[in-house]
This record gives C-alpha cells, structure tokens and sequence, in this order.
C-alpha cells in the first residue's frame, strides 16, 4: 500500500513549482521601520549604560549604596542588552535560513 502511494503520489508532488520569496508591495516601508527602532534601541543601550554609570558613581560619592547599586545593575543590563542586540540579528537570520 504505501508502494502503492509512493509511486503515484510523489510523482505528481514533484511536480508543483517552489517559487522563491518576493517582497509585498510596501514592505520597504517595514524595513525602514524595523531600522529606526533598531537604531532607537542602540541609542537607549548606549544612554542607560552611562545614566547607570552616573547613578553608580552618585550613589558612592554620596555614600548611597544602594544607589550604587542600582547603577551597577543598569550598567549589566545595558551590557547584556549589548550583547543581545549584537548577536540577536545573527542568530535570528540563521534560524530563518534554516541552516
């Protein structure tokens, strides 16, 4: 049975065309978009890294640790918020690749 199936049905599935992608009308649009807030992120990764790292040195100059504290927190987060937006766009275009 599933000879049987095989021989006829793969046949005809072989046959049907696999067109590659092609863009919607429009999507220059979503591109540009997409840039501008990838852009805005860049910029607010870079701007709360150094409020984190003016919190930081306030907080000890005043002898305030746990604001110093919380600089150093924003200060990681700004980082690793780095380290995303650095290796998210790899790691997304090769999953999409299906690579």
């Amino acid at each position: 049975m599933i000879q049987h199936l095989t021989d006829t049905v793969l046949p005809v599935l072989a046959q049907i065309p696999n067109p590659g992608p092609v863009a919607p009308p429009g999507s220059q649009k979503i591109i540009e978009a997409v840039g501008n807030v990838k852009w805005g992120a860049g910029v607010a990764l870079v701007v709360g890294f150094f409020i984190g790292l003016l919190v930081w040195a306030g907080g000890r100059w005043v002898d305030h640790h746990r604001a110093g504290k919380i600089g150093v927190i924003m200060m990681l987060c700004a980082l690793g918020g780095g380290i995303l937006y650095g290796v998210g766009y790899q790691l997304i275009s090769h999953f999409a690749a299906g690579a």
